[in-house]
């Protein structure tokens, strides 16, 4: 919106507050506001409650889940986060498994986590819960993360990560996100 499209608006909104009449419009949202709001109200429902805290991702992933992603080596912990590797076939990727205790998936479209000037949160879902694609607007291929809303105010973030970008094109690396999410989502369930 450009400062005398925003002054003009700013003046109408303010002699309609004056007039004391109800039947003035209510403010139009901003269009980032708008798509904001939008974007919450297209996420799935949550299924369950699946709580996070203290949570080691890595015991989310069994020989069996290893194998379908594609991981060839041990899951490696590091704090909140597990690392998954494939290292022996080009592309090499890496999958970072980060249970988020205090971070809600809303929080990535309208919270502290999102950055709607230079980052895109598109809701999707994941083994039926509400989730978004997050990634930098300017991002290179090789990357993408998927933030799955377990639980009131908690996730679990899948980040795919490759130094071969030219060789993993966007949507490969969310479909391998997204898979791991589903994987860890289902396992978590299955702990009860």
């Amino acid at each position: 919106m450009r400062t005398g499209d925003a002054m003009v608006m700013l003046a109408a909104l303010t002699l309609a507050g004056c007039s004391g009449g109800s039947d003035a419009p209510p403010p139009t949202l901003e269009p980032t506001q708008q798509d904001a709001a939008h974007a919450i109200a297209s996420l799935p429902q949550r299924p369950a409650e699946l709580r996070v805290g203290g949570l080691n991702p890595c015991t989310l992933f069994g020989r069996g889940a290893l194998n379908q992603l594609g991981i060839t080596q041990r899951p490696e912990r590091r704090g909140s986060t597990c690392v998954l590797s494939q290292q022996q076939l080009e592309p090499v990727y890496d999958l970072y498994v980060v249970a988020m205790p205090r971070d809600g998936v809303s929080n990535w479209i309208t919270g502290d986590q999102s950055r709607p000037d230079t980052m895109s949160a598109t809701p999707i879902a994941i083994a039926g819960f509400p989730a978004v694609r997050v990634f930098p607007d300017e991002q290179p291929d090789g990357h993408c993360d998927v933030v799955v809303g377990v639980a009131q105010s908690q996730s679990l973030r899948v980040r795919f990560g490759t130094s071969y970008t030219d060789e993993v094109p966007h949507e490969r690396a969310c479909a391998l996100s997204e898979k791991a999410a589903t994987t860890a989502v289902d396992a978590l369930r299955a702990k009860g």
